[in-house]
């Protein structure tokens, strides 16, 4: 019987040379992660287990073993990071809730006029509307998803296609 995985965090960039990420934990599952010794990291699809060396800055950097480089460190960003069910003291009862936007986390955008733009890294949910962060030219940007802007959402190749206006990427 395979034990139930719960997404308790999701992999940032690489943080200096010697393998640091920056991590985003679920404030529900704070506790638990930063006590555990090992966490769990989603790779096509597997679930890989790392060895904490360290935390660091109140838990927003992990130092995991074996993961010495930065070019290494920089292999698992944007990565979700879970843990076995049976580790957390609680499970969050609002965890199955969030934006109608979530499960776009890792499809690529695309606009009509300028192509290619990057993939969703993560959605920013704000009183009036969801913004979706993504890694362009280097920078990271903040992309509005508002129904006039979106023109396909196609699940199949996890791609949007968009109608961004002029200037927007250039913020």
């Amino acid at each position: 019987m395979k034990k139930a995985l719960v997404k308790v965090g999701r992999l940032g960039r690489a943080h200096g040379l010697k393998g640091e990420i920056k991590i985003k934990i679920e404030d529900a599952y704070f506790d638990d992660l930063v006590s555990s010794e090992s966490l769990l990291v989603e790779i096509s699809g597997q679930h890989i287990p790392y060895f904490v060396e360290a935390w660091r800055s109140d838990g927003a950097l992990v130092k995991l073993e074996e993961v010495d480089e930065k070019e290494a460190a920089a292999l698992l960003q944007q990565k979700d990071v879970y843990l076995p069910e049976s580790q957390l003291s609680e499970v969050e009862a609002t965890s199955t809730e969030g934006t109608p936007y979530d499960h776009w986390e890792g499809w690529t955008i695309e606009d009509e006029e300028a192509g290619l733009i990057g993939t969703i890294a993560g959605i920013v949910d704000l009183p009036q509307h969801y913004l979706a962060e993504v890694d362009y030219q280097g920078k990271m940007v903040m992309i509005p998803l508002h129904d006039d802007l979106i023109k396909v959402a196609d699940s199949q190749s996890k791609r949007v296609t968009m109608n961004l206006p002029e200037g927007l990427l250039d913020l």
